[in-house]
């Protein structure tokens, strides 16, 4: 007869959160930008492992910016030709529960993204985009001269 073994180890994530932990977390959970997503992940061992991903999501025209690593804000609005300094991404998986509605993710460089959320980028797609950036850059500080 077969019986359950009884012992359950506990999983790295299932762990009492430090009284400090626990308002960095409920401060999130307040956050309506900040939400999570699970992607599959290689570990040392060349093994995939689920992992949360903590995101920040920024909302529509007229916001401010928001770096979706980190949930830093930025000078730089959305709508305005300075998006052209970010990778903007939209996250159409339908994962992407933030309580503001938006799934819109914006990066320093597709590096950035890339370590982030694990996904690997044609480079020819880097390319165009460090372009982009390099023309607006190039715009602006030319407006900032005269």
């Amino acid at each position: 007869m077969y019986k359950d073994d009884d012992f359950n180890p506990i999983a790295p994530n299932d762990y009492e959160l430090t009284p400090q932990e626990e308002m960095l977390q409920e401060s999130k959970n307040i956050d309506k930008g900040y939400t999570f997503v699970y992607r599959k992940v290689l570990d040392k061992r060349d093994v995939y492992k689920t992992r949360k991903i903590e995101i920040y999501t920024t909302s529509g025209v007229g916001n401010y910016i928001r770096d979706a690593e980190t949930g830093e804000y930025y000078n730089n609005k959305v709508g305005s030709k300075d998006e052209d300094l970010f990778l903007k991404v939209a996250l159409s998986t339908g994962e992407c529960k933030s309580k503001n509605g938006s799934n819109i993710l914006f990066y320093l460089s597709p590096q950035q993204y890339s370590n982030h959320l694990h996904v690997q980028l044609d480079d020819s797609f880097i390319s165009n985009w460090e372009e982009k950036r390099r023309q607006r850059l190039k715009t602006k500080n030319t407006k900032i001269v005269k």
